[in-house]
């Protein structure tokens, strides 16, 4: 079986499971990451919850910009969903809120709940902050199936195993998710993963002075390659922090201009001329060599970050390779500062 056959059928192997695991339950606590709530979704569980207690736990907030997640909160209220923000699936503020909450599912008895989201996006973590020393598995309970195991939590049963959900990687999705750390490097390499974050970012001030800091400048249009623009003057073309503010406009960060069918804010294949009707030649060869500059730009930046950070390889050569996982590392952690990487005018239409 191929690589990607395999993987499709470990996704519909999971789906399946926590499929079983919902006709046991009678609330559902789904986590996603609050930098990208909605590609941190799986589009498959809303139709599966039906009418169980159904909340969004925004995990990871203090990574993301306050203003933009607030006004994720808002779209996703106004669209019947109840939203949870912590600093972490481990906050206690927002462990003890949950608590609260789901003490008053509504349920026949003592309500069952459990932990669904994508691969690594804090399920676990979450789980293990409400049992708390209480993880002590007890037997399956009556009407359960066997093999179940179940948390007391005094006002509410916690299943002691996460429901794991599988991405949707259509458009931009895979390079949000490899940003975020949802999906593993053979599925969106650094090197990709950060030539999107410094498009997607690029123009957004507080980016482009986390890359001051490290000695490069953002992305930009700049002069031909012959201009130093006001950057290092043994280098053409320099793109050293310095040169910064005598360059161009920023690129394009992926607003609603730029989204794709999947609602991201990638280019769809309409875009690349693949369309109904196609695209004019002349249009279709300007956009080619707009992505071409942006790609040299994107390699030059990766050069300057790896010999600011003395990562050469044979000759003295910068290491692009490292270089990108060491900005996109950045970026999850959250030293390069709080960065959200869509907004609800981007996906505006779709299902929450």
């Amino acid at each position: 079986m191929s690589e990607g056959g395999a993987l499709k059928g470990h996704m519909a192997r999971a789906l399946r499971q926590v499929r079983r695991y919902l006709a046991a339950v009678d609330a559902v606590v789904e986590v996603v990451d609050a930098r990208a709530p909605f590609t941190s979704r799986s589009p498959q569980l809303r139709e599966m919850v039906g009418d169980r207690l159904h909340l969004l736990v925004l995990s990871r907030g203090d990574l993301a910009e306050p203003e933009t997640t607030q006004a994720w909160r808002e779209w996703l209220r106004a669209r019947g969903l109840e939203t949870l923000v912590g600093e972490g699936a481990a906050d206690p503020r927002l462990v003890t809120r949950l608590r609260r909450r789901l003490a008053r599912a509504p349920a026949a008895f003592k309500p069952r709940v459990i932990i669904v989201g994508l691969p690594n996006v804090g399920k676990s973590t979450l789980l293990n902050s409400l049992a708390g020393r209480r993880r002590a598995r007890v037997g399956a309970q009556p009407g359960v199936t066997r093999g179940r195991q179940w948390v007391d939590l005094g006002d509410f049963w916690l299943l002691d195993t996460p429901g794991v959900l599988p991405p949707r990687l259509g458009g931009t999705r895979r390079l949000v998710l490899g940003a975020l750390g949802l999906v593993g490097p053979e599925l969106a390499g650094p090197e990709e993963v950060a030539a999107f974050l410094l498009e997607r970012l690029g123009d957004r001030p507080a980016f482009r002075a986390a890359l001051a800091r490290w000695g490069i400048a953002g992305p930009g249009v700049g002069g031909p390659a012959g201009d130093a623009g006001g950057g290092d003057p043994g280098r053409p073309g320099g793109r050293t922090a310095a040169g910064a503010a005598q360059r161009g406009p920023a690129l394009a960060s992926g607003g609603p201009a730029e989204q794709g069918s999947d609602g991201q804010g990638g280019r769809g294949a309409a875009a690349a001329g693949s369309g109904p009707g196609g695209m004019d030649p002349g249009a279709a060869s300007l956009l080619r060599a707009a992505a071409s500059r942006h790609q040299a730009e994107v390699q030059g930046l990766l050069e300057d970050l790896a010999r600011h950070r003395g990562l050469l390889g044979p000759g003295g050569e910068p290491d692009v390779h490292r270089a990108a996982a060491v900005l996109v590392a950045a970026f999850r952690t959250g030293e390069l500062g709080r960065f959200s990487l869509e907004q609800p005018g981007m996906v505006e239409g779709s299902a929450p």
